[in-house]
Order: structure tokens, then sequence, then C-alpha cells
């Protein structure tokens, strides 16, 4: 299969570990026990080689990408573990709780750090943080592979700052992305009107997506999960 130009599937390559601060030290989401709650027990009953990892863009497959869900990714035996306001330091938490150890996974799609930068962290924070959650995953599941996502655009005007931020960052997760297992895909540009600017039938809110934006987002990695799940 002819792969898509924006994916990059990365050689194997030595890579030391992340430094620490703030965005690779794990920490809970006090806010958001309720919805860890839920998710430890979802994943205890679900047998997912897929499994979807991030924040409230994650989690909102569950609401306004709902109707795409179902047709798209519940077919995939997928399981929706994103939780609004996770920045990689939550996630790393969540994921070292060892709820999720026993799901047989074999694609992880990460999408985090969109609320590292939205909190003030920097971009190569930020970057740090999400290679913290690359090294966990590719060592708790052995035999997985990792779709790392670029992060989304957000702010409404190319020029917004959270914008240029998620920019420079992920020219960095760019380079985080060159492993071995890990496939490195950056789709943003879709979501954008010809002007660069965010149109608020796909981004209502300037971050989270329209139904409208779910179906771009499916259309784009459907392409590749499917090879990556094939036996």
């Amino acid at each position: 299969m002819r792969l898509p130009a924006a994916l990059l599937v990365m050689a194997a390559c030595a890579v030391p570990p992340p430094p620490k601060h703030v965005a690779t030290t794990p920490a809970p989401h006090v806010e958001a026990a309720e919805r860890t709650a839920v998710l430890a027990d979802r994943a205890h009953l679900a047998e997912a080689p897929l499994i979807l990892l991030g924040d409230s863009i994650t989690e909102q497959w569950e609401t306004a990408g709902a109707r795409v869900f179902a047709e798209s990714l519940a077919p995939l035996q997928a399981l929706d573990l994103g939780v609004g306001g996770d920045r990689t330091e939550h996630l790393l938490w969540r994921l070292q709780s060892g709820e999720y150890d026993h799901l047989p996974v074999r694609v992880a799609v990460v999408l985090i750090g969109t609320n590292n930068l939205g909190t003030g962290q920097t971009p190569q924070q930020t970057a740090d943080g999400v290679h913290a959650v690359l090294d966990d995953v590719l060592a708790r599941w052995p035999h997985c592979q990792v779709l790392l996502l670029a992060i989304f655009p957000r702010g409404v005007q190319p020029n917004d700052p959270l914008r240029l931020a998620v920019a420079r960052t992920n020219v960095l997760l760019r380079e985080v992305a060159d492993r071995d297992r890990v496939i490195w895909l950056d789709f943003g540009r879709v979501f954008l009107a010809a002007d660069g600017t965010l149109p608020p039938d796909i981004m209502p809110d300037a971050l989270h997506l329209s139904e409208a934006g779910y179906a771009m987002w499916a259309a784009e990695m459907l392409p590749v999960l499917d090879p990556l799940l094939t036996p």
C-alpha cells in the first residue's frame, strides 16, 4: 500500500530518555478522577488491540465524534482512553497505574500535548512529555506500534500564539518519533481553510472538533491503521 505523503515511518535508533521536569513526571489528574475510574472499569472488560490515548480531543470521540467512531473505529475494536484536560504527566500517571496493562495492544494512537502548551509549558517541555509517553507505551506493550499524531492546530488565526507553539512542538515531535515502532502522522492541514484560519464548522471553539472534524480525522488515520492491524 502506498502511504500518505504526511506519513513517515522512522528507522530504529537509540533514543536517550527525556529530562525530568513537570511534563515528564507522572502526576494524578485529580479533577478527572471520575473519568479515570470509568476508563479503568472499561479497560478491564475490553480486549482491545487498538487504543486511543489523549485528552479531551480524543475523549470526544464519544460525543461529537460518536457516529464516526461507531462507523470507522468500533469495527477495529478501538478503545477510547482519552481524558479531558489531560497533559502528558497525567497520561503517564494513568499508564503507570497498571489499569491498562492486560490489554492486547497492537496499535496505540497517541495525541497529547495541547494542554501542556495551553497551561504555559514550553514546546520543548511538551515534546519531552510526549517522549516520556512513547517510552512508557513502547515498554509496556513490547509488540505494539505507536501512531504518534502531530498536535492539531488551534486558535482561529495562523498567528495565534498557541498555533505557533503547536507548530514549534510538532517540529520537535517529528524528531521524537524517529525511532523503531513509532509512526509519525501529521494531517493538521486538513482542518484549515485556504487562508489558514480554523473554520467554526470544523473546530467550533478553535480547539475541539465537530463531527465533520472527526470524519476528517478518521479519513486520514484509517488508511494507516488498517495495515497495522491486519494480521
